[in-house]
């Protein structure tokens, strides 16, 4: 009889334990928005004058690059005495955010986590932050790169705010 209860208790043991780690599991990431038509130049334009307007906030100079859903540049602008560098940095996060369907932010958290594959998934991408997806009407239509700050954080709210202008 006492086996019975031995046995009875393992079992539910058993089944508390696998519940408890099938629950630990983290939910699946919702699938990313599917690609639309090409962010238009006027499009872009207007991404670009917003993030100008949020990055004239800050004492930084920035860049702001914005490309279509295959990383094409469609539309550059960069105040002056911005850094030389940030040119291609903010082309390089616009690329990111469109070509991977995410912002570049979350390859950035991905090797600051220690994601031992990040640098090795292709050279066009970007692991900072500063490159936002453009989403118009559920669709990826292109993606916003903005660089120039000493720190990648300080990069985000002008590029949110060039997203933010075509919702």
């Amino acid at each position: 009889m006492s086996r019975l209860f031995v046995m009875a208790g393992a079992i539910c043991a058993s089944m508390m334990l696998g519940s408890i780690a099938y629950a630990q599991q983290p939910a699946a990431a919702p699938a990313p928005p599917p690609y639309g038509p090409a962010v238009t130049t006027d499009q872009a334009k207007k991404a670009v004058a917003a993030a100008l307007a949020e990055a004239k906030k800050t004492p930084y100079l920035y860049t702001f690059a914005v490309v279509d859903p295959t990383g094409s540049l469609v539309y550059f602008e960069k105040m002056d005495g911005a850094i030389y560098a940030g040119t291609e940095i903010a082309i390089r996060k616009a690329r990111t955010a469109a070509m991977f369907k995410r912002p570049s932010k979350a390859f950035f958290d991905a090797m600051e986590s220690g994601h031992p594959f990040v640098a090795t998934l292709t050279p066009e991408l970007t692991a900072a932050i500063g490159g936002i997806p453009l989403v118009v009407d559920g669709k990826i239509i292109g993606a916003i790169g903005v660089s120039g700050s000493p720190s990648g954080p300080t990069d985000l709210p002008p590029a949110q705010a060039g997203a933010d202008a075509l919702k």
